[in-house]
């Protein structure tokens, strides 16, 4: 097996973790006595354990190397799952109220120690920043991001075939998955950084503190840095918004909403694998990222005018290309931002970063449904990627045309209106203006 091969089965293994136990839980939670909160808490603590570990993983690789750092991570990954199975034979004593909120405590410890286990993809990201020149760097991020749309796709509906014979099946099938990985690691997969490599001195919480904030003050890597929270914040609202909407909007069967995710998966998938590439050759990653950002901002606004299944399809679509062009290539700039011997701390950071968002995106578009509407999630993705969009413009240049100025500001003037007007015929005038202006200013930027 090739160290690539590792290393998609290594994400595969990560987002599937995430992704598996997402329709099991409702109904283990169901069964211990929980709400619909406590589901949500269980989400959460996977990512904010994600969160508060990246980066002292991707700091970690860089001192031990990336090996071990994958090997540990994976091995950790096994016990969570297994420490999740053995809870399932005490669900079915609803009468004994101590042991229910025992057995719930320990799913709380599971999921976080998945979280912090399956935070070594920092390493990961940083095996491929070694092995690979600049110029090949965002196509192999790109099969990276193959392995996460997979885990992405096939976690939900394994979680749900397997749970059919009891929750313990899922996690002790992933337990022995993890061991798979584990052992196909220490069989095939080199360490990455050379024997000489310049090992950087240990740092204590304050110093870490201090350099993230210093990563973040850079001009270029700062910005990226922002532009990929944003970008994983906005696209993680969906997680708790997309299948309401399918469900009340257009009246679709929760299987065919899961459907529609492993749509939006393989789109990413097949966008990452065969696509990124040649864009990246032939408009550089920079571009091939502001594309992105156009395309989600259009598919993600386009949803709340949608009332039949084609149109959902047609904004998933648009969407999941978006997603497929923006996600690798941001990352292939973050890694191009620093030297060899930061990589791993920085795309710790930048992992770190995109866990907070997927920890806070969920909450947040489930809150504007409540408080505003079924539409306020989605315009405020939308915006958001235009948002996006606009500082991805700012990336390498120094100064821009007044006419791009203009365009830009008018860009925005006509998306804040358009996310506060309750007119359909206002919302459409001010979506069509904002994305003429938007194509104007990336038409008359200087090259």
């Amino acid at each position: 097996m090739k160290p690539l091969h590792i290393l998609m089965l290594t994400m595969f293994i990560d987002l599937a973790g995430f992704a598996m136990f997402i329709p099991l839980l409702n109904y283990i939670v169901a069964e211990l006595g929980g709400s619909i909160l406590t589901v949500g808490l269980l989400i959460t603590a996977f990512s904010l354990a994600q969160f508060a570990c990246l980066p002292a993983w991707g700091r970690l690789s860089d001192r031990i190397g990336r090996r071990p750092v994958i090997m540990l991570g994976l091995g950790g990954a096994a016990v969570a799952y297994a420490v999740f199975g053995l809870a399932d034979p005490a669900l079915g004593l609803s009468d004994n109220r101590r042991l229910l909120l025992g057995v719930l405590g320990v799913l709380f410890l599971s999921r976080i120690m998945l979280g912090v286990m399956s935070a070594n993809y920092a390493a990961a990201y940083a095996y491929v920043a070694d092995v690979t020149p600049p110029e090949e760097r965002a196509q192999g991020m790109g099969m990276l991001g193959v392995a996460f749309g997979l885990g992405f796709v096939c976690g939900p509906a394994l979680g749900g075939l397997l749970g059919q014979w009891g929750f313990w099946l899922p996690a002790f099938f992933g337990s022995g998955l993890a061991l798979l990985n584990l052992f196909c690691a220490w069989r095939w997969l080199p360490e990455s950084l050379p024997p000489g490599h310049v090992v950087r001195p240990r740092v204590s919480p304050g110093e870490a503190l201090r350099e993230t904030l210093a990563y973040l003050r850079q001009p270029r890597l700062g910005l990226l840095l922002v532009i990929f929270t944003l970008y994983l914040l906005a696209f993680s609202i969906i997680f708790g918004t997309f299948v309401e909407f399918s469900k009340e909007r257009i009246g679709l069967p929760v299987r065919l909403s899961g459907v529609l995710f492993a749509y939006m998966g393989g789109v990413s998938i097949v966008t990452q694998g065969g696509l990124v590439g040649p864009a990246v050759r032939r408009c550089g990653e920079a571009w091939t990222s502001r594309a992105g950002a156009l395309l989600m901002l259009f598919g993600m606004g386009y949803i709340p005018y949608t009332t039949t299944l084609e149109g959902v399809a047609l904004a998933t679509t648009i969407f999941s290309l978006g997603s497929g062009f923006i996600q690798p290539t941001l990352n292939a700039l973050i890694s191009r931002a620093v030297g060899p011997q930061e990589q791993g701390t920085v795309l710790g950071l930048s992992q770190s970063l995109g866990a907070l968002s997927r920890a806070i995106g969920p909450l947040l578009g489930t809150s504007l449904w409540t408080l505003l509407g079924y539409a306020a999630p989605f315009r405020l993705a939308s915006l958001t990627f235009a948002l996006v969009l606009v500082l991805m413009l700012q990336v390498g240049q120094s100064r821009r045309a007044v006419v791009q100025q203009s365009a830009l500001l008018f860009a925005g003037f006509s998306l804040a209106l358009w996310a506060i007007s309750s007119s359909p015929g206002l919302d459409r005038l001010a979506l069509v203006a904002a994305a003429a202006a938007l194509i104007g200013a990336l038409l008359t930027r200087k090259q």
